[in-house]
């Protein structure tokens, strides 16, 4: 009676042990797996699909090598890039403009002398200038301030039918000094332009009108 009890649970876990034994058989996978390039398809034996996702080795390379620039620019502030070179400004050459040259000045032409076109006349036997002959000397003095390096020669004369050589001679000197000295004192002409001459009768500028000898004429040198 006491062996009946003892042999019971070990032929139960024979049993057992066959029955595991045939399940196994059956079912000699516990999921089915299909396998692609870049993953794997696990079946298991509930019905239910796993993926795994196969990382090949150049996705792996790719991604440390993305790792180790984000390492090296971000994680590691003391490890940087040398700076690239920078391109030299280029150099500026400042050309000084020419100017052109000034081509000296030519000396003026000396203009030939001339005689004013109006006389100074006098009377008979006198070289008081009269009133109505200092517009004549004006004019004069007008060319000369315009052309500050001309000169004027002052000559007088004296007509042939009054008085004698010696009279008339003085005449002429005392009228032409009288026009100068009008040109230097009152109108402020320098003295060093103006040159007095006096001719007496023995040169008639008017030879056809008698009367018009008694003057001074203005000689211009330009």
């Amino acid at each position: 009676m006491k062996m009946r009890f003892l042999l019971l649970p070990i032929l139960f876990w024979v049993l057992t042990f066959s029955l595991s034994a045939q399940d196994n058989k059956a079912n000699p996978d516990p999921c089915n797996c299909e396998t692609s390039r870049d993953s794997i398809l696990l079946q298991l034996n509930s019905g239910e699909e796993v993926i795994v996702v196969k990382r090949s080795a150049q996705q792996l390379s790719v991604s440390q090598s993305n790792m180790a620039k984000r390492r090296k620019y971000f994680d590691c502030p003391d490890i940087f890039a040398p700076p690239a070179p920078q391109p030299e400004d280029p150099k500026i050459e400042v050309t000084q403009p020419t100017l052109p040259q000034t081509p000296a000045p030519e000396p003026p032409v000396k203009g030939k002398p001339f005689f004013l076109p109006d006389p100074v006349f006098f009377r008979i036997n006198k070289w008081v200038i009269d009133q109505a002959e200092w517009a004549k000397i004006e004019l004069a003095v007008n060319y000369l301030n315009a052309n500050a390096g001309s000169t004027v020669v002052v000559t007088g004369y004296a007509d042939k039918k009054t008085g004698n050589a010696a009279i008339n001679l003085r005449l002429s000197k005392e009228r032409s000094n009288a026009v100068a000295k009008a040109l230097e004192e009152k109108y402020g002409i320098n003295k060093n332009r103006i040159s007095v001459n006096w001719k007496g009768d023995g040169l008639q500028p008017f030879e056809l009108d008698n009367d018009k000898n008694r003057a001074v004429l203005f000689l211009i040198n330009p």
